[in-house]
Order: C-alpha cells, then structure tokens, then sequence
C-alpha cells in the first residue's frame, strides 16, 4: 500500500514527469541541492496541502513559471484507491481528492497522512514555545483532524480580539471574550488529554533506544489553568489594562508552553547534541506510533538526511524502532552506507538535477 504514482508539474527544480514509485521504501540518492528533499516537499503537500518549508506558496514553482502541481495517486488499505491533485495557478491553491474540490484542510489530513523527520525537528525539543506549540497542535491534528478547525477558529477571534484591543474597542472587548474563552477551554483541555497520552509513548520508546536510565518526560504548562468560562473571563477582565496596553492578548493556548525534561533538568540543559538529535528522531517516531494507536492505520514516513550524525549501530538501531507504516522515503548522500537497509520491498533512485531515475539496486 502507498503511492503508486507520482506526478510532478513545474514543481520546484523537478522534471516534469509520471513516476512509478511503489515499494514500500523508496531511498532517494543524490547530492545536496539536486531536489530530494522537493520530492518530499511534494507528498508532503498532498497529505496536507502546504509546504512543510516554504513561507509562500508562490515559491513552490519552478523559477519562470506560473502554476505547478503535485499528483498522487494513492491505494489505502481502508479507503481504496485516493487521487490528490494539489494546483497553484494565479495565486490560488486548488486541492481535489478524487476529483473533488476541497474547502478546507481538515478535509485532506487524515486521508494520505504523513509524519516528516527532518535535522530541525531538535527544534521542537529545545527552540522556541512556538515550535513546541506547532508540534503539539500537529499531534493533535493527526490523532483527531478536527482540532485544526478548532485551533483555526481561535486563532481568528485572536486576530480579531488583538485588533480591538489596538483599537481601545473595551465593548467589543466583552462581546469577543465569551467565545475566546470556549474556545481556548477546549483547546487546552484537547492538549491536556494528548499530552498525557503521547507522553508516554514517548518517554518508552526513548528509553528502549537510547538504553539510558535517565528518565524523559513531557511537561504541559497551559497558560489558563481554569477549566470554566466564568473563571476565564474574570482572567481576561484582571488582565485588560495589560493588554489594553499591549494591544494584544498576553493569556490563552497561544501562550502555551511545553518543557521537555532528561532526567530532573530540561534538555536544554541536561542533555548532549546526540541525545537531543536522538530525542527528536524519537518524538516524530512517537508521533507516528501515536497517530497509529489512535486511528488503526499506518503513516507515511518522510526521513529527509536525519541520519546523518549516526554512527552504523544508532542507524540500525533507529531503523528497528520505526513504526509501522504504509510507505517510507528516506534521502541519503552517495556516500552514506545506504545499501545495508535495502530491503526486497525497497525501490532506489538516483535525483540528479531534479532528474529522477532507477538506479536499478533494490534487496
């Protein structure tokens, strides 16, 4: 089950061709630059209908063009067959599953879903709030798609609140607050249900592949910790002149954090490069075990050069403690041993230039 093919339309520095990809791996091989990570770039738009790097869509066209597009077509092991087509022309994204246009995202997540490993996943570990934020609400997307409406919902009444609170607009201000605080109840109490939940997925498989006796740990930190709309207003209302003078909300799930902790400290601080690099190759490993827990079905696993760093045994290892999965592309540079993984259901191209071509090894 997977793609079973692969179109690719002025996208990025790829040909314009029909590829034939379905083994259950496929390894990419090519230099730095040559367009292995655009083939991921690719799935990954028909399995969410975005970019996982680009900031505008607009840069997912080729240099001189004017429209590109990615198809796919798809064998489910429980919907069947599944045709994306994900199209940029003048400006507007148009995506189609099974030629039928699609308004919103939350109706493509879930139908191809995949899990990316990429080197700045460390970021989730040790970066920004918001970058532990975006991969919770990912998590929570993946385990149930409607949070994305939810997360959407709140964040436009906070575009809106933040625009009354520039404003001075005090009785817009009490009409808003109502529903910003529902909504951020339920957010909080949906992190709060899959926090504890991953969390112990993750600690167990970190310490089966690390083999350290150090303990991890997923702290969640909401920024309301009142779980009935009363309470949260009354926040909100001790809190207005504060942001009345801000001119933004300084509470909500928006302010949410999340710590990461080895041992009795934070990664941060606690922990080597290696044993950060290896706890984010296990948080997306949780991630997808998580989502295969919670729905009955397998991912599709995207590793774009996350193995760089390992040595020969940490590869293996890792490779033993994928997840279950539909479908794997891995990237790797000529030079990486990337022959031991090979597999009988293995399929090997070679990227070149955006060129795509069987090099013909396979287990």
């Amino acid at each position: 089950m997977g793609f079973r093919t692969i179109r690719f339309y002025q996208f990025r520095n790829l040909e314009n061709t029909q590829w034939s990809c379905s083994g259950r791996e496929i390894f990419l091989v090519g230099e730095n630059g040559q367009g292995k990570t655009n083939i991921l770039e690719g799935v990954y738009c028909l399995s969410y209908g975005t970019s996982f790097r680009a900031k505008k869509d607009e840069n997912l066209i080729r240099l001189g063009g004017k429209e590109c597009a990615v198809e796919g077509e798809f064998l489910s092991e429980t919907e069947g067959n599944i045709q994306v087509r994900f199209l940029l022309r003048e400006g507007q994204k148009r995506i189609t599953v099974n030629e039928k246009e699609i308004r919103e995202r939350s109706e493509l997540i879930g139908k191809i879903p995949s899990i990316l490993f990429i080197p700045e996943d460390t970021q989730f570990i040790v970066g920004p709030p918001e970058r532990q934020r975006h991969f919770f609400n990912q998590t929570s997307v993946l385990a149930e798609p409607l949070f994305l409406s939810l997360w959407n919902r709140y964040g436009k009444l906070l575009r809106q609140r933040n625009a009354a609170l520039k404003q001075g607009q005090v009785d817009v201000l009490e009409v808003y607050d109502q529903e910003f605080s529902r909504l951020g109840i339920e957010i909080t109490q949906t992190r709060t249900r899959i926090v504890d939940a991953f969390g112990k997925v993750f600690s167990t498989i970190f310490g089966e592949v690390s083999q350290l006796p150090i303990p991890v740990s997923i702290e969640y930190l909401p920024s309301w910790k009142y779980g009935e709309v009363k309470e949260v207003l009354r926040l909100l209302k001790e809190r207005r002149e504060r942001d009345l003078f801000l001119g933004s909300s300084s509470s909500g799930p928006h302010r949410d954090r999340f710590r990461f902790l080895f041992g009795e400290g934070e990664f941060s601080t606690s922990a080597s490069n290696g044993q950060i690099r290896l706890a984010s190759l296990v948080l997306k490993t949780a991630q997808a075990l998580f989502y295969s827990e919670k729905t009955a079905r397998k991912p599709i696993l995207l590793l774009d050069d996350v193995l760089l760093e390992m040595d020969l045994f940490r590869r293996k290892r890792f490779f033993s403690f994928l997840p279950a999965y539909e479908q794997a592309f891995f990237t790797f540079l000529p030079d990486e041993p990337y022959q031991t993984y090979l597999s009988s259901t293995t399929q090997v191209y070679t990227v070149l230039k955006g060129v795509l071509k069987a090099d013909g090894k396979s287990g």
